[in-house]
């Protein structure tokens, strides 16, 4: 997926991780009642339908930009409301990691070719980020 660019007008904290680290992020994880659970928590043994990979992992993030996934940008700006004219996708890509810069997520590129922009909970959750304590 070749991209113009990431150029926002507000800071979004960014995360590059490799597709390993990040199927292996995923691979301690199990979705039981639409909740992300970790494996070792599970006191039962699990269904087939229960890990959780890249497809159910979709269900936790704010957005995406996938090759794989065809939610479009525009579409995405357009569920979000943001009321402008955008000249590519890159442009609405750009405003959407705005919208969610204020809101306390975060940008998650894994490999080359997936965006995903989740919370900094699910982050911090899938040992991708380190929790950060209140003073």
């Amino acid at each position: 997926m070749k991209r113009d660019g990431y150029n926002p007008r507000v800071s979004i904290e960014t995360l590059h991780v490799t597709d390993e680290t990040f199927d292996d992020a995923l691979e301690r994880f199990a979705v039981i009642d639409e909740t992300l659970v970790l494996k070792t928590d599970v006191k039962r043994p699990l269904k087939e339908d229960e890990p959780l990979d890249r497809y159910g992992f979709t269900a936790f993030v704010e957005a995406l930009r996938s090759d794989e996934f065809t939610e479009s940008p525009f579409d995405i700006a357009a569920d979000l409301e943001l009321e402008r004219e955008f000249h590519s996708e890159d442009d609405a890509w750009n405003a959407i990691l705005d919208f969610y810069a204020a809101r306390a997520c975060v940008l998650l590129i894994v490999g080359e070719t997936e965006e995903f922009i989740v919370g900094r909970e699910i982050a911090v959750r899938l040992g991708l980020l380190e929790s950060t304590a209140a003073s």
